[in-house]
């Protein structure tokens, strides 16, 4: 989400090293500063004077020319950066250019992507340590990717799109830096090509989105920190070298941690299709909301799913299954009360054992005791449901399990609008499908739920430590209370 990192990554540092008037001495400085995080492997970076601005020169070639992988080739055009001193303790940086890659790895994928305009703009804060804000675009992106299909041919995907606008602002915060952002895409199409065996024609698909929109932000991460990481592994290139400094490595590690308080992204996609043999799918929008928190003390994880405006092709579904099929759909779900920090300690308690000494037998445990201090977690299915031509589904509930709990306990609630609709629609099915079946289940639900409001019907569901499973107050399992 941050495009602007790679370049305030060495900014971090090099405040200190170049003078406010771009010198030879100054691209010097700038150079080794690169290098901390690149490597100095000949002809990776460059830095020249430029007026009063440094050009710097990344070309990933010499780098890709080293990776260990057999038959693997692979190009990358080289960024051309240009860095200015504010004389403020800020530094602006750009970049404006095309920009391409490739790589091949025979029997296994093939893949080229071609940017036609990537842009960035962005101010390094010194204070900071990181990017205070900044801008960044790309466009006329197009992307192929071919890998052998298991039956035969091969497998195409081919992607482009119009365009991306993403900004970024980032400020100083009691625990680190929080960085908030938004971000703008049109026009992307995906086309698939299966092929389906010997003799038979292949399968394309396409999916386009017209637009999608999204905002997030990241709150507690430590910029500075987080590079002196990836400067560390730079210095220590191979296991050896890692192995022997492993205190380096666990002190790094401790800095960086918890490598955020919190991150949350909501995104959202307009206007979808999807082009297939059997006709076109469609959907109106389709959103999606990430919400966790880092190696802190308390842990969350949430994720919640809308999907609305679902259409299908004509024909594709037997005119009794119609009405089923939901045109809207809200999912949103948690989990809490765990403890990555107290898991992450432990981990890095790992760097002091004695070279190739295994951890102990107990080690298992003692981790499951860190993330889980209370020997279980909470689940929480916040209000949802599925709306279709036939009926209106609601649902909410929470649930705590775990190893300290023989039995999960928790409570729900389910409302259904339109149950005579669904019965009728199963009763209309051809009778060897077996859906007919089914109507006596739902008789049988019908006659344990309790009235609600606008003719809805209720269940209300609660699940006990002694194994019982009780629906509007009648337990099902006939477990003791």
């Amino acid at each position: 989400m941050r495009y602007s990192s790679f370049i305030a990554l060495p900014l971090s540092l090099c405040a200190s090293l170049a003078s406010a008037e771009a010198t030879p001495e100054g691209a010097a400085a700038l150079t080794a500063t690169f290098q901390n995080y690149l490597g100095t492997t000949e002809g990776v970076v460059a830095v020249a004077v430029d007026g009063d601005s440094y050009v710097v020169t990344i070309d990933p070639a010499p780098l890709v020319a080293k990776i260990p992988a057999e038959g693997l080739t692979a190009t990358v055009s080289p960024l051309n950066l240009t860095l200015t001193d504010n004389e403020d303790g800020t530094w602006d940086y750009s970049l404006d250019q095309p920009v391409s890659l490739a790589y091949t790895m025979p029997g296994v994928m093939s893949t080229k992507t071609e940017y036609g305009s990537v842009q960035l703009t962005g101010v390094f804060d010194e204070a900071l340590g990181d990017t205070s804000e900044y801008h960044f675009e790309m466009s006329d992106v197009v992307s192929e990717q071919t890998q052998p299909d298991p039956m035969g041919g091969e497998i195409v995907v081919k992607a482009t799109q119009d365009s991306m606008v993403m900004d970024g602002t980032a400020v100083a915060a009691t625990m680190g830096v929080d960085g908030q952002f938004t971000t703008e895409t049109s026009g992307i199409v995906y086309e698939m090509t299966m092929p389906m065996g010997e003799g038979a024609p292949p399968i394309n698909l396409t999916a386009t989105i017209a637009e999608g929109s999204g905002s997030g932000g990241i709150k507690g991460y430590k910029p500075q920190a987080l590079y002196g990481l990836l400067a560390w592994f730079v210095a220590h290139p191979d296991a050896a070298l890692i192995e022997a400094d492993k205190a380096g490595l666990k002190t790094q590690l401790q800095s960086a941690l918890p490598i955020f308080e919190n991150l949350a992204v909501t995104m959202s996609y307009k206007d979808i299709t999807v082009a297939s043999p059997v006709g076109e799918f469609g959907l109106d929008e389709a959103a999606v909301v990430v919400d966790m928190n880092g190696a802190v003390t308390d842990g969350k994880f949430r994720e919640a799913f809308t999907l609305s405006g679902l259409t299908v092709p004509e024909g594709v579904l037997p005119p009794f299954a119609a009405p089923l099929v939901p045109t809207d759909l809200t999912l949103d779900f948690a989990v809490s009360k765990f403890d990555l920090a107290a898991a992450a300690s432990l981990g890095l308690g790992l760097l002091d054992l004695p070279t190739g000494t295994p951890p102990g037998p107990e080690f298992e445990g003692q981790m499951l005791a860190a993330l889980l201090p209370e020997g279980v977690v909470d689940i929480t299915l916040a209000p949802g449901g599925a709306t279709a031509p036939a009926y209106t589904l609601g649902f909410e509930g929470a649930m705590t399990a775990g190893p300290a709990m023989p039995m999960p306990v928790g409570k729900g609630t389910v409302t259904l609008k339109g149950l005579e609709e669904i019965k009728a629609a199963l009763m209309a099915s051809p009778p060897e499908m077996g859906m007919q079946e089914m109507a006596p289940m739902l008789d049988m639900a019908q006659a344990m739920a309790k009235p609600g409001a606008d003719g809805a019907l209720v269940w209300e569901v609660e699940s006990t430590a002694t194994g019982g499973l009780l629906v509007n107050g009648t337990d099902l399992m006939g477990a003791p209370q």
